[in-house]
């Protein structure tokens, strides 16, 4: 976004502003739900963390400068919102019914021999620390070394490094969950 554009977005009507926000969120739907994915176990959760990031960006998006690529400032916000998610949710104490027979829950009692190979690199990226999962999502969207240094805040040669640190952990968590 260039300055021209950062000015009209101060002239906008809430109504102008919200169908720009809307046609943008759309046009990045599949950033938010990898990344909610990544960060999630069940469909509900990924429904909650998918409504968070949205919120998040919204509240943001008046703000947006436009000194970095649109789908930049997107992983950045999502991560963000995602992490602090995961973080809130790790001491939350979670219900789960006993009646393994019961069809609407059946999805939380799969057996690991159910998942799909994607399913089992979702389950492995979620046992990776913050920064490497981000890392990581990021790689596999097809974002550039420069790209995720911009977005993680850490160099490029560190990209490099963790992201073949990472694609070893992963080889040697998915061989576990075979």
């Amino acid at each position: 976004m260039n300055y021209k554009l950062k000015a009209t977005l101060c002239e906008m009507t809430y109504n102008q502003l919200k169908e720009q926000f809307a046609g943008i969120f759309e046009a990045n739907i599949g950033i938010i739900l990898k990344i909610s994915r990544a960060y999630t176990n069940t469909a509900q959760d990924r429904e909650d963390l998918v409504n968070d990031i949205a919120l998040e960006l919204w509240r943001a998006y008046p703000r947006f400068r436009g000194e970095a690529k649109l789908s930049t400032w997107i992983y950045r916000v999502a991560l963000n919102t995602s992490m602090n998610y995961k973080r809130k949710r790790k001491n939350e104490l979670i219900f789960v019914p006993e009646a393994k027979g019961n069809e609407y829950f059946s999805h939380l009692f799969e057996t690991e021999e159910d998942f799909s190979a994607s399913e089992i690199l979702y389950k492995c990226i979620d046992e990776l620390n913050g920064i490497n999962k981000a890392i990581i999502i990021l790689y596999l969207d097809g974002n550039s070394h420069d790209e995720i240094a911009e977005i993680t805040g850490i160099s490029k040669t560190n990209v490099g490094t963790r992201i073949s640190r990472i694609k070893e952990d992963l080889r040697k968590l998915a061989i576990t969950k075979k």
